[in-house]
């Protein structure tokens, strides 16, 4: 049982080392690649336009009504029903 779980370490620690060499290699690849280009900061550009943001909103809320509006009538519909009942039942 003990030689069964040392092989098993040895075997990690061998695909271990397998992929740190193949992830030494590709960073060596990457950085001989990138010295012959020239280098700038990356930046994030945000491009914030308040209109469109509030036309996207009128569009979800246009396609969202019909299911509160559905939802809606349900629920009068059982309000209706229970005033109904309770209005009959003495």
């Amino acid at each position: 049982m003990l030689k069964k779980l040392l092989n098993k370490i040895k075997g990690a620690k061998t695909k271990l080392a397998a992929a740190f060499a193949v992830v030494g290699t590709t960073m060596m690849v990457a950085v001989a690649h990138a010295e012959g280009t020239e280098t700038t900061t990356p930046s994030l550009d945000i491009q914030f336009d308040v209109s469109e943001c509030f036309s996207w909103a009128q569009t979800i809320i246009s396609a969202m009504l019909p299911v509160v509006y559905i939802t809606m009538g349900v629920s009068l519909g059982f309000l209706i029903i229970r005033a109904f009942k309770s209005a009959f039942n003495g």
